[in-house]
C-alpha cells in the first residue's frame, strides 16, 4: 500500500467537510421555516426513528445512564444498549438543562446534528484510508471517495419506469454511505469503527517483522471492535463473518503451496496462523456486548417483543442488482487486479463480498444489516477495474487516459440521480411546513405541558401521531407511537382506536383506562380522526379532568377530590 501523503488527507479533509455541509442544508431550511407555521422536528427523514433518537437522549439529559424502552408501558429492565444516545443527551442536559422543554429539546436537536457531522466527516476519512488500502493512486482513491460519500444506484431509473417498491438508496443506510451521512450519527460512528478495526486487523496480520508492531495494531483493532459493540452490537456479527471467510481464503492458499513456496510474496501458512491468532484475540473484544445483547433480546419478554417487531427483510434480489449492478461488472476486474498486487486485502475483500448475497437471505428478521459497510469495498473495486481491469481487455476498447476519463465520468453521472433526488427531496419537504417533519404550535404547547407538568415516565395515551414525539419533547412514555419499540403494536393500536370510539361503552372505556395504568389522555386533531369521544361528558368518562387546553389540544387526567 502506498502511504497517504498529508495532501491527500488535506484534500480528504476539505472534501469531507463539503459533502457534510451540504446534508446540513435541509436541515438549516427547515430550522429557518420553524415559525407560526410550525416547529420544525430537526428531521427531513427517518422523522418517526428520528424522534426515537431524541426520546433516547432525554433519558440521559434527565439523569439517566441506562435504556429504557421510551414507548413501553411494560415493567422491564434498564439495559446498556443505545449508549451512543444517551451519552449524547447527558452532555445537552449538563449544558442546558432541563427546566426548559423546548430549550433542551432545540439542545438534543442541535447535539444529534453535531454528532452526525462529526461521526460522517470521521466515516469519510476512515473509509478514504480504506480504500487507499486498495488503490495504489491518489485520482483512484479520490474517484471512490466520492462515490462512497455521495453515489447511489440505478434506484432513480426505476422510479422513472415506475417499477414496483423502493429504491434502496431511499431506506438502507447499510447499502449506500450518504443515508448515514445525511440522517444517523450512530450508524455512521459504528461503521467507521467497523472499517477501523479492519484496517487495524490487517496491518497487525502484515506486520510479520516487527512483533511490537503486531500488538499494537491487535489492540487497536480489540478497541475499535470494543467501541463498536457499544454503539451498535449486532454489526459485530458482520465482523466475525468476514474474519472467518479472510481465514479460510488464506488457509486454502496455504494448503494449496508447495513447501518453500511463496504467494505473491507471502508465506501463506504463517500468515494464515497469524490472523486466525490475532482475529481470536481482536474479536474477542466484542464479544461481550455481542452476548449481554442476545441474552437480553431473549430473555426478557418486552426486549424480546421489541426485536421480533425489529423486521429489516431485505428485499427481492433485483433491488440489489440496480442498487450495486453498476459497480459489480467493472468490481470483477478489479478483483483480479488486486490479486496482483495485494493478495491479503484481496482475501479479505474478496471474502466479505462473497459472502454478503447468502446473508441477504439466511432466515433472520434483520437481513438487510448485513449489507453494512459493503459498499465501501464494492466501490473500491470498481473504481479499480475501471482504472486497471478493464483496459486490458482490448475488446471493449478503454485505452489510456480517454478510456478511464469516460468511464469514471459514466460512472459518476449514473451514481449521483438517485442522491440528489433524495437531498433535494428534503430540501423541499423542509420548505414546506407539515406533519410529521413540522409539528403546530399547539401541538408543541402540548409537549411542553407534559413536560413540565407530569411525573418521569408517566404513561401518555394518545394516536399513534402525537405519540412519536412525546418522549422526543420530555421524560415520558407514549403508549403507542414507534413500530418497533412499542410492544405489541397493533394489540395496543387497537386499544386506542376503541377508547377514542365514542361508541364504545363507558365501562370498556373506564377498564381500558385502568389497565393501561391511568394514563394522561390526549385529545387532538389526530384523536378525533379516531373518534368523536368527549371526556367533559359525564356520559362517556366522569371520571376525566382537563389539566390542559391549547387550541385544538386538550390533557385530562384521572379526576381528584370527592
Amino acid at each position: 500500500m502506498k502511504k497517504i501523503s498529508t495532501k491527500e488527507w488535506r484534500w480528504a479533509a476539505i472534501f469531507s467537510a463539503a459533502v457534510m455541509a451540504l446534508t446540513c442544508v435541509p436541515y438549516l431550511v427547515g430550522a429557518a421555516r420553524s415559525g407560526d407555521d410550525g416547529r420544525f422536528s430537526g428531521f427531513v427523514i427517518g422523522v418517526e426513528d428520528g424522534n426515537s433518537y431524541l426520546a433516547k437522549m432525554q433519558l440521559g439529559a434527565h439523569g439517566q445512564w441506562l435504556f429504557q424502552l421510551p414507548y413501553a408501558i411494560e415493567d422491564h429492565p434498564k439495559s446498556l444498549v443505545y449508549s451512543f444516545y444517551i451519552l449524547l443527551g447527558k452532555l445537552a442536559g449538563w449544558v442546558v438543562g432541563t427546566a426548559d422543554p423546548l430549550r433542551l429539546h432545540d439542545a438534543l436537536v442541535f447535539s444529534f446534528h453535531a454528532a452526525r457531522v462529526a461521526c460522517g466527516f470521521g466515516l469519510l476519512l476512515t473509509s478514504y484510508a480504506f480504500v487507499a488500502e486498495l488503490l495504489p493512486r491518489v485520482r483512484q482513491r479520490r474517484l471512490a471517495l466520492m462515490l462512497v460519500a455521495l453515489g447511489g444506484g440505478l434506484g432513480w431509473l426505476a422510479l422513472a419506469l415506475q417499477l414496483p417498491g423502493v429504491p434502496l438508496e431511499f431506506y438502507s443506510p447499510e447499502a449506500f454511505t450518504f443515508l448515514d451521512l445525511y440522517s444517523l450519527p450512530h450508524l455512521a460512528a459504528a461503521r467507521m469503527a467497523m472499517l477501523g478495526g479492519l484496517l487495524f486487523y490487517m496491518r497487525a496480520v502484515r506486520a510479520t517483522r516487527a512483533g511490537g508492531a503486531v500488538w499494537r495494531w491487535l489492540i487497536a483493532a480489540a478497541g475499535a471492535w470494543a467501541l463498536l459493540t457499544f454503539i451498535q452490537p449486532f454489526y459485530m456479527i458482520i465482523v466475525y463473518v468476514i474474519l472467518a471467510m479472510h481465514i479460510a481464503i488464506l488457509g486454502v492458499f496455504a494448503f494449496r503451496e508447495t513447501e518453500g513456496a511463496l504467494t505473491r510474496g507471502l508465506d501463506m501458512g504463517a500468515t494464515a496462523v497469524r490472523a486466525l491468532w490475532v482475529a481470536a484475540l481482536a474479536g474477542l473484544a466484542g464479544a461481550p456486548m455481542v452476548l449481554y445483547t442476545f441474552l437480553l433480546m431473549t430473555a426478557d419478554p418486552v426486549y424480546q417483543t421489541w426485536g421480533a417487531q425489529n423486521v429489516i427483510l431485505s428485499p427481492a434480489p433485483w433491488y440489489y442488482a440496480l442498487a450495486w449492478g453498476l459497480l459489480a461488472v467493472p468490481a470483477v476486474f478489479g478483483l483480479r487486479s488486486l490479486y496482483r498486487r495485494n493478495v491479503l486485502a484481496w482475501a479479505l475483500v474478496a471474502g466479505w463480498l462473497a459472502a454478503v448475497p447468502v446473508l441477504l437471505y439466511v432466515p433472520y428478521n434483520l437481513q438487510r444489516r448485513f449489507a453494512e459497510g459493503a459498499q465501501v469495498p464494492l466501490v473500491a473495486l470498481a473504481v479499480l477495474g475501471l482504472t486497471a481491469g478493464l483496459p486490458t481487455v482490448k475488446r471493449l476498447r478503454l485505452v489510456g487516459r480517454r478510456g478511464w476519463r469516460y468511464a469514471s465520468l459514466g460512472l459518476v453521472a449514473l451514481s449521483l440521480p438517485a442522491t440528489m433526488l433524495l437531498w433535494v427531496g428534503g430540501i423541499v419537504g423542509a420548505s414546506q411546513p407539515a406533519h410529521p417533519m413540522f409539528q403546530n404550535n399547539d401541538q408543541v404547547a402540548t409537549y411542553v405541558f407534559l413536560a413540565r407538568s407530569v411525573p418521569p415516565r408517566s404513561v401518555v395515551l394518545s394516536s399513534y401521531q402525537f405519540g412519536n414525539a412525546a418522549p422526543a419533547y420530555g421524560y415520558v412514555v407514549a403508549f403507542a407511537g414507534h413500530g418497533p419499540e412499542t410492544p405489541h403494536l397493533d394489540t395496543k393500536l387497537e386499544m386506542v382506536a376503541q377508547f377514542y370510539d365514542p361508541k364504545v361503552d363507558a365501562g370498556s372505556r373506564r377498564d381500558s383506562f385502568l389497565l393501561i395504568g391511568m394514563p394522561y389522555v390526549v385529545i387532538g386533531p389526530f384523536e378525533r380522526e379516531l373518534g368523536a369521544f368527549d371526556p367533559a361528558d359525564p356520559k362517556q368518562a366522569d371520571y376525566l379532568q382537563r389539566i390542559f387546553q391549547s387550541g385544538d389540544y386538550s390533557v385530562w387526567s384521572l379526576k381528584t377530590g370527592p
